[in-house]
């Protein structure tokens, strides 16, 4: 039987996979929220899960390699699962009746996505994707104004990203050095396969560039379309791998510009969403993701009232954490019963554009 909570219940929580993300980010969060008791760990990397035990005083027999050893705890209510490929956690999480979050993308595949929902629907929990971008401080203050805009004439949706060499230069990280290789390269498969599932052995050749919309850019597609609706495509293209640009068209005509890039020769960090309207020009500028407390810089150009002279204005709302705002709703959803805003069907639009945006290139 399902455990009810309410407000003011402490929830004990389990990180599967503690990389970079869990490390940086997801572990501070949830030791620092009231409303929640980091209780277990799982990874891959013996090395690893020891490392985070000792540092968050984990028992050593809450510390885990063995995923089905992890969930099987019934004193454990809820996951984050930050691994690789979030197909097989998210399903024995659903089945073991422990609420989610699970870092974007949800799956890589609609069919995968359908399989997770299902079992979260069945089991009555709390399926929360990873979009920590939509709980951005920024982000909502410009989704606000965007709402009361007239006339939108033109989106753009603009990635540009880069290295993240200097990651471990601002961070004391564990690194899993000890996993095995043939561990690694069957993950590897299992998530490629999933893909090509997806979009087609025909089009293997846009893996790359499949799996960057998945990944950086659904954070972006995510706040365009709940800024502007579901879109559908009208044209794509893959210059080369891991490139991608696509003209989409929301149900009121509006037309939005798609660009994606990744360049890992060097740093660089370029990602905001741009809307054009008869009222204003306005831009939202996120800021490299693992900076705490960076803040979303909203930069609006409009007339003055009843004039044509123009200003520009800059706007900080909030030096908030996205993460932590993200952890904050997470506890609502599981004891007030919201709904998540980052939902697992919403998330699973961003997997279909996806594939509806290579499957739109031509071959």
């Amino acid at each position: 039987m399902q455990k009810k909570f309410k407000p003011g219940d402490k929830i004990n929580v389990g990180v599967i996979g503690c990389g970079q993300i869990a490390q940086i980010m997801h572990l501070p969060y949830i030791c620092e929220n009231e409303n929640f008791n980091l209780y277990s760990v799982c990874d891959l990397s013996r090395l690893v899960i020891d490392s985070v035990g000792e540092l968050y005083h984990i028992p050593a027999g809450r510390r885990f390699t063995d995923m089905d050893a992890m969930l099987a705890d019934e004193a454990l209510d809820a996951v984050i699962i930050c691994t690789k490929d979030h197909y097989e956690p998210g399903v024995k999480a659903a089945k073991a009746g422990k609420h989610m979050i699970i870092e974007k993308p949800l799956a890589y595949s609609l069919a995968q996505c359908d399989e997770i929902i299902s079992l979260a629907k069945e089991k009555n929990l709390v399926l929360q994707v990873g979009y920590m971008k939509r709980y951005d401080p920024g982000f909502q203050y410009a989704l606000e104004k965007i709402k009361t805009l007239k006339n939108v004439n033109l989106v753009r949706v603009h990635d540009y990203g880069g290295s993240f060499d200097f990651t471990t230069k601002i961070y004391d990280l564990y690194a899993g050095t000890d996993i095995p290789k043939e561990v690694i390269e069957a993950g590897n498969q299992a998530t490629t396969a999933a893909k090509i599932s997806e979009i087609g052995k025909e089009r293997e050749a846009f893996l790359q560039s499949y799996d960057l919309i998945c990944g950086l850019s659904s954070h972006d597609t995510i706040l365009m379309r709940h800024a502007f609706g579901d879109p559908k495509v009208l044209f794509a293209h893959v210059s080369k791998p891991g490139f991608v640009t696509a003209v989409l068209e929301f149900e009121n005509g509006v037309q939005c510009v798609f660009e994606s890039g990744l360049v890992t020769s060097r740093r660089s960090w370029d990602e905001s969403l741009w809307v054009y309207s008869d009222d204003c020009n306005m831009s939202v500028h996120f800021p490299w993701p693992y900076l705490k407390n960076a803040p979303t810089v909203v930069r609006i150009n409009e007339n003055e009232e009843g004039s044509m002279i123009n200003y520009d204005k800059e706007v900080v709302s909030s030096f908030d954490e996205s993460y932590r705002r993200e952890w904050r709703h997470f506890y609502e959803c599981i004891t007030e019963g919201k709904t998540p805003f980052t939902c697992g069907e919403d998330a699973r639009k961003d997997i279909k554009l996806a594939s509806d945006i290579i499957k739109a290139v031509k071959l």
